[in-house]
Formats: C-alpha cells, structure tokens, sequence
C-alpha cells in the first residue's frame, strides 16, 4: 500500500491553522488530509478580528474562494502571524518554510 502525499496546499494551510494564538481553537477541525471547513469557521465567529483573518486566509488557500482581502494580511496581523502567511505561501508554492529571495531591483 502507497501512502498518498498531501498537496502543498495542505501543508501550507496547516501551518497557519497551527500558529500559536490559533492551534488549540483550530485542532478539532484539521483532518488528516482535509479540514472541517462549516466547523472552524463557526469556531471563528468567536475569536479575535487577526485570529479570524488566520483562519479565513487558511480557508481561501485551500478553497480559493476569494473570501479574504490581501490587505488584512498586513494590516489584521501581527508580525508572528504575518510571517506565519509568508512561510505558508512558500510553503503552498513547494518550496520551504522562510526561502526568502533577494529583492529584485526596479526595472529602470
């Protein structure tokens, strides 16, 4: 029997929903190869404006339903929990956690 490898997608989506102000609320609901989508967001009805953009970014990487604007991720979210986003859109991209690349400079 092969074990079927999750998509990056997964992974990424996973590592916000395990971010520290988040993980406890959110761990019912992560599956093993999928999430409980209708439950983690009635759960975070309940929780902080920046905590809610966590799980709704989590949600729109997964489903891509265009339920969150680009702009909470600056503005709703602290600086550990903004790096945790970037880390998760490397992370959906396959490449790992914090591959920063050197910033290109502007085409003159």
């Amino acid at each position: 029997m092969r074990n079927k490898q999750p998509p990056p997608e997964y992974d990424a989506v996973r590592h916000i929903l395990t971010s520290g102000s988040v993980e406890a609320r959110s761990a019912p609901y992560i599956g093993d190869d999928d999430f409980d989508w209708d439950g983690l967001l009635a759960e975070a009805e309940t929780m902080s404006g920046g905590e809610q953009a966590l799980v709704r970014i989590a949600h729109d990487l997964w489903k891509a339903k265009g339920i969150v604007g680009i702009w909470e991720i600056p503005r709703r979210l602290d600086s550990h929990h903004f790096e945790r986003v970037i880390d998760a859109l490397y992370i959906c991209r396959g490449e790992p956690a914090g591959a920063r690349s050197q910033p290109v400079p502007d085409a003159a």
